[in-house]
């Protein structure tokens, strides 16, 4: 009888657990703001993951020859209904057509759990770049406009909104093109290195403007740059390259735009801004609060909870929003003051955007009655008021229900819990001598003794046969030698953690994953840019999910050496347990 029950249940659980399995599914689309625009407009176009997990894949676009890409913005969000999580990813390309006429974006595609999806193509048509002469202008400047028809004008420059700055400051870089000629292609720019600033992204607008009486259209690219150290910073020149119809300028003029004069139909020219100095300030260090991090900038705080009647051992979620002007990247965490009468999981980051980012914290409430969520707070410094400041939220107030799961107690009833303890530990221990009755042979506990011993010659056996075969094929004996080497530096990694000593275990790690890379490739990868090493593995047919978290993983050692924050336990641990699941894989 409770074999044909158990039988049934068993099947039924094993059906309801690859159900369960396979709910975990993800939606993939694409799609643009707009599908007809002229030459000298930009478009974006949007490419959306979601599904309930919160391993969702990473996107990654390949360049589309008819456009050139300005900037890319990502958001995310995660939410939490009836205990399911979502999460949801959209990736925004900026883009910019470069000729005219009609084309297709391929199919966006990506790869979950041996699943591949794609969006479906998308249409765009580009048409002629508007002529200046359709653009409205005032009465007084319509006859200049129309007498100098024949006048092109077309220069760039660049400027920056600060000249002095504090270390991890958010500066602006502004490209600005200055044209009203008739272009053959669009512009391609070439921006400068940024070499001692960390790049938060560009994005691209446009206006027109009255430039010598006549209207001009004004093509910006505006960069967030965040200076990385102190002292005096250059920026070098950026470049624009253009094929503009018809240069040609009126005879004897004799200014600025003599630049162009008699440049002929259809010539390519490469205009050149002029390079930019900015002196970087380091942060002072009196009244520098000891909780802070490095955020520079101007910040506010808020804070709400999902409920504020609980119960015993039932979640509540509290989220807090730091928004303001400032690097966000640079916002590490958030501190919360002294509680009691809780249980505090690790705060997460759930929503990064340019201005905003969102953490979420899980509190479960041990003791009933009406409790308070400690306030949150974050200590900063503000180039405005050229001062720390922290900011902090109010404490949630709550109210919990039912009966109390720990109670703290006396000295007096811990000692009586201790002997209660003890006794019931001795007349286990009695109850238990009482089972082995008879030969010691006739009981099958003893056949168990032997199960360590079995288990160890198998694996003896086992690593014989290993090593046999690794002796046989030398380059595979090296590379298991190489990454013992590797395994050598997490291990003083982690040494270097248990010290204290983040930093040292930073680099550490970082020279792990270099060594994984060399390894992988057979290139010595020191000095290499994070695209050749991905094409350099590609080449290798290392799996591209391995590429993307290397590469991940290298911009996260890049921010924490050349950005102002200062690594804590949590973040290099993550990091540590991130570059041994690399060995791991790679050692497959």
């Amino acid at each position: 009888m409770f074999k044909k029950v158990l039988l049934p249940a068993v099947l039924l659980l094993l059906l309801f657990t690859s159900v369960l399995a396979s709910a975990e599914t993800i939606y993939f689309k694409s799609s643009v703001n707009k599908k007809i625009m002229s030459l000298n407009e930009s478009f974006i176009y949007s490419v959306t993951v979601s599904g309930d997990s919160t391993n969702l894949p990473e996107y990654k676009m390949d360049a589309v020859p008819e456009f050139n890409r300005f900037g890319t913005a990502v958001s995310r969000s995660i939410s939490v209904i009836n205990g399911k999580t979502s999460m949801s990813v959209v990736r925004n390309y900026t883009f910019g057509p470069k000729k005219i006429g009609k084309f297709t974006i391929p199919p966006a595609k990506i790869t979950f759990k041996d699943k591949t999806y794609l969006t479906e193509s998308v249409e765009v048509e580009v048409t002629p770049a508007q002529g200046v002469k359709s653009i409205p202008v005032v009465a007084d400047q319509r006859q200049a406009l129309s007498q100098n028809a024949a006048t092109g004008k077309a220069f760039v420059k660049a400027s920056v909104n600060k000249k002095t700055a504090y270390e991890n400051e958010k500066l602006v870089y502004k490209f600005s093109f200055y044209t009203n000629v008739d272009l053959i292609s669009n512009p391609e720019y070439y921006p400068p290195d940024f070499s001692g600033f960390w790049n938060d992204g560009s994005k691209p607008k446009n206006h027109f403007e009255a430039i010598g009486g006549s209207n001009c259209r004004v093509d910006e690219i505006e960069t967030t740059l965040y200076p990385v150290g102190t002292g005096l910073k250059r920026i070098l020149p950026a470049k624009l390259k253009i094929v503009a119809m018809d240069f040609s300028l009126p005879s004897g003029m004799n200014d600025f735009f003599d630049f162009f004069a008699e440049a002929g139909s259809g010539e390519t020219k490469i205009l050149e801004t002029e390079s930019l100095e900015i002196k970087v300030i380091p942060l002072p260090k009196e009244e520098k609060p000891a909780d802070f991090s490095g955020a520079v900038g101007n910040f506010e705080i808020e804070a709400v909870v999902d409920k504020k009647d609980v119960k015993i051992n039932e979640p509540i979620t509290l989220t807090v929003t730091i928004s303001g002007s400032g690097n966000m990247k640079s916002v590490s965490g958030i501190n919360f003051s002294v509680y009691s009468g809780f249980k505090k999981y690790d705060t997460i980051v759930v929503n990064t955007s340019g201005d905003s980012k969102k953490f979420k914290t899980i509190f479960i409430p041990l003791v009933s009655g009406e409790k308070e969520i400690p306030a949150a707070s974050l200590s900063f410094f503000s180039p405005l008021k050229k001062q720390y400041g922290t900011i902090k939220t109010q404490p949630q107030k709550i109210t919990v229900s039912g009966g109390a799961l720990h109670s703290e107690g006396t000295v007096e009833d811990k000692s009586k819990i201790d002997i209660v303890r003890k006794d019931i530990n001795y007349n286990k221990r009695i109850k238990t001598l009482k089972l082995y009755r008879g030969y010691l042979i006739e009981e099958p506990v003893f056949y168990l003794i032997f199960f360590p011993f079995i288990m160890l010659l198998v694996l003896s056996v086992c690593y014989a046969i290993y090593m046999r075969r690794a002796s046989g094929n030398p380059f595979k004996k090296l590379k298991t030698f190489r990454f013992v080497e590797v395994q050598k530096l997490v291990k003083k990694a982690g040494e270097r953690i248990l010290e204290n000593n983040f930093e040292a275990s930073r680099d550490l790690l970082c020279q792990a994953l270099i060594e994984i890379v060399n390894i992988e490739t057979g290139i010595k990868s020191d000095n290499l840019q994070k695209d050749q090493i991905a094409d350099n593995l590609r080449k290798k047919n290392a799996d591209d999910e391995k590429i993307v978290e290397i590469i991940k993983m290298l911009e996260t050692f890049d921010f924490y050496k050349f950005a102002s924050v200062n690594l804590d336990k949590d973040s290099i641990s993550a990091l540590l347990n991130g570059v041994e699941t690399l060995i791991m894989n790679f050692k497959k």
